[in-house]
């Protein structure tokens, strides 16, 4: 077919492009990105110039023995439960991380050592804590919208504005336990040799949680509650019930929900207990008004209220002291030997 129309010279007909179809997760992520790269380096520049992480402060601490004070760096973290900046210790040899528990020392004005006077009479104990409670509650505000999660750099999260950036960044860099967060809270998605984006996994938070609750991590001796029953189900649920209590101080809200309805919100066990109550209230016995002891007012009668005194007068308190400094008419007579 020829290429010439009336003597002019029409163009060839090119071929359609192929659009490429990228990956929705995949442009939602490269936005993220984005804005978490503007975002982080604005916090940089904000965060230079404000000092070490600590204030210098002496501070008295009761730490476990196999941690070294060398080897641990004081960390600002996110509550998991309640978002406030709160003290850890990072060990980074052994991937822990130690929560600083304060106890107030009532009566203990200050503390005493080497050549040092601390003002401060409190203590604060150092206990463990699994770091993939702070991970959870980082990537819970990082990617969820709603009931759904998206997926994220994990290198990004927690660079709010209330968080200490130089603390995330070295609790991020603890690499082995980044690693067990990711595999057991996450499904991760590589982008590239230096990029992985997360996404969180409700059914593997869930999971890793009941096994957090299991009735056997429980100690025998912590059990307070007891049922006159031998029916183990009712003291299994008894015990995981404990558990998830315990659980619960470092979640956020939304997971303690959903935590509780996996349990069935231990709906057998609340029935046993109010049925138990029930029995407990019928066994009771109330006595009648005829058998108090004598001596001893009916309840039911109700006493007339006490009459109260009227005040003095000026006159009646003058009276008063004059009688008090008065003496008998007797007095003045001497008595006969």
């Amino acid at each position: 077919m020829s290429s010439r129309q009336g003597g002019k010279k029409k163009p060839l007909k090119q071929g359609k492009k192929v659009a490429k179809e990228e990956d929705e997760d995949v442009m939602l992520f490269k936005k993220q990105q984005q804005e978490a790269q503007r975002k982080l380096k604005e916090l940089q520049k904000k965060a230079q110039g404000k000092g070490p992480l600590t204030s210098g402060e002496r501070t008295v601490l009761i730490a476990p023995t196999q941690y070294s004070g060398s080897t641990l760096k004081h960390l600002q973290l996110p509550h998991p439960r309640t978002n406030t900046l709160c003290s850890y210790y990072a060990d980074a040899p052994s991937n822990t991380l130690l929560e600083v528990v304060q106890v107030d020392m009532a009566g203990r004005r200050s503390w005493a050592g080497n050549g040092w006077v601390h003002s401060n009479g409190s203590l604060s104990m150092l206990t463990p804590i699994d770091p993939l409670f702070i991970f959870l509650s980082l990537l819970t505000q990082a990617s969820q919208t709603g009931d759904e999660f998206q997926f994220i750099d994990v290198n990004s999260i927690g660079f709010e504005s209330h968080v200490d950036t130089a603390s995330v960044s070295a609790f991020l860099a603890m690499d082995a336990v980044q690693k067990r967060a990711l595999a057991t809270l996450c499904e991760t998605r590589q982008i590239s040799e230096a990029v992985c984006v997360a996404k969180v996994d409700p059914n593997q938070v869930l999971a890793w949680l009941k096994r957090k609750c299991s009735s056997s991590r429980l100690p025998q001796e912590l059990v307070a509650w007891q049922i006159e029953t031998v029916d183990e189900t009712l003291k299994e649920q008894a015990a995981e019930r404990e558990m998830v209590l315990l659980v619960s101080e470092y979640l956020q809200p939304y997971w303690t929900e959903r935590l509780l309805r996996e349990f069935d919100g231990f709906a057998q066990l609340c029935e046993s207990e109010k049925k138990a109550a029930a029995t407990r209230t019928a066994a009771v016995v109330f006595d009648s008004p005829d058998s108090y002891t004598p001596g001893v007012a009916d309840p039911s009668t109700k006493l007339a209220p006490a009459k109260q005194d009227k005040p003095k007068t000026a006159k009646e308190r003058q009276l008063e002291r004059a009688a008090a400094k008065s003496k008998p008419i007797m007095s003045f007579f001497q008595k006969k030997k």
